[in-house]
């Protein structure tokens, strides 16, 4: 017996797609907490099958990549860790969120890449990490400063995204 992506999903039928789970949370929770609570639902998603996911719930785990990252270690820790691959998923992402702070300080890191290209590659990405260093890390490290002054509350622009698309999340 095949069971409807609901079940699979541990769903209510009908929840997938409609914004059951993730209307709740953010009914009941401050913005920072919603979020998190979302991302717990939807990263175990993104890693096991990026495909069960729909992009705008793609956009909030990238974005939640980011923070997690730069908030433990700075960018040279988000570039180095599995999440870098995604960088210009990031970008993307905040753009869609309407993020204007945050994006300029992710633009800015990413820049000092050559060509402003993130490899996806870990391999080349750590080399290339390695190459750039000397350049790269003081630059990182003042918007590492800049990232952590949250002159935008990234949180209000995720759950204000996430309410302008919830059809699109569980």
């Amino acid at each position: 017996m095949i069971l409807p992506l609901d079940h699979a999903l541990g769903l209510q039928t009908g929840e997938f797609m409609s914004g059951g789970k993730v209307a709740r949370i953010l009914e009941n929770e401050t913005d920072q907490d919603a979020i998190v609570d979302i991302d717990n639902l939807l990263a175990p998603i993104l890693s096991e099958n990026p495909g069960g996911l729909s992009p705008p719930e793609k956009n909030i785990c990238y974005i939640e990549m980011l923070d997690n990252d730069v908030n433990a270690g700075g960018f040279k820790q988000f570039f180095l860790n599995p999440s870098g691959e995604f960088a210009h998923e990031v970008v993307s992402a905040l753009r869609e969120i309407n993020s204007v702070k945050i994006l300029q300080v992710v633009e800015a890191a990413v820049g000092q890449f050559p060509d402003a290209r993130v490899p996806k590659d870990p391999n080349t990405r750590r080399v290339m990490i390695q190459q750039i260093a000397g350049m790269a890390n003081p630059v990182w490290e003042m918007l590492d400063n800049q990232f952590s002054d949250y002159e935008e509350d990234i949180y209000a622009l995720m759950t204000e995204y996430i309410r302008r698309n919830i059809t699109d999340f569980r």
